[in-house]
């Protein structure tokens, strides 16, 4: 592919069904936050997939907000579990605030997981899970690819935006 070529999520998503690991990121700068979540309601519409803002979900669940500080990645994943169950795609955006309270090792941890256990041979992952985060450093420097050696952590300005 062409480094100018923007991608297209969708036919992008259709391609990565048939990938065992199925989990993603994109991320943008903070200015183009609301533009990625609007991209992300377009996507989960186009493809009948479950947008989750994670941020709002700790906010409105009290119980979730008190267990902040011991929220770790794999508690996230367990989360993230329940929260997919019988969906073909699970788009989780607004996720940066529990980056910001993991240590370096939890964060390393959560790439792990994105890397190679968010695993589509099992039938509790079977959906495509993408992360909408931030762009930091360190998603600048993750190299986490699928098996045909195709990236799977994108910057936001990477897609063409969706009718």
């Amino acid at each position: 592919m062409d480094n100018n070529e923007l991608i297209n999520i969708l036919e992008y998503i259709g391609d990565f069904e048939e990938q065992r690991y199925r989990a993603m990121v994109i991320h943008a700068t903070p200015e183009k936050g609301p533009s990625m979540t609007e991209f992300s309601k377009k996507v989960c519409k186009s493809m009948n997939g479950k947008y989750l803002d994670l941020l709002e979900v700790f906010i409105q669940n009290k119980s979730l907000a008190e267990k902040i500080d011991i929220f770790s990645p794999e508690k996230l994943k367990d989360f993230l579990i329940s929260e997919s169950t019988s969906e073909y795609l699970l788009l989780v955006d607004r996720a940066d605030f529990l980056l910001d309270t993991w240590s370096k090792n939890d964060r390393q941890d959560f790439y792990q997981m994105i890397r190679d256990q968010w695993d589509g041979y099992k039938e509790t992952m079977k959906p495509m899970l993408i992360f909408c985060l931030q762009t930091s450093q360190e998603l600048e420097s993750l190299n986490i690819t699928d098996s045909k050696g195709n990236q799977r952590v994108f910057r936001f300005t990477s897609f063409s935006d969706i009718a």
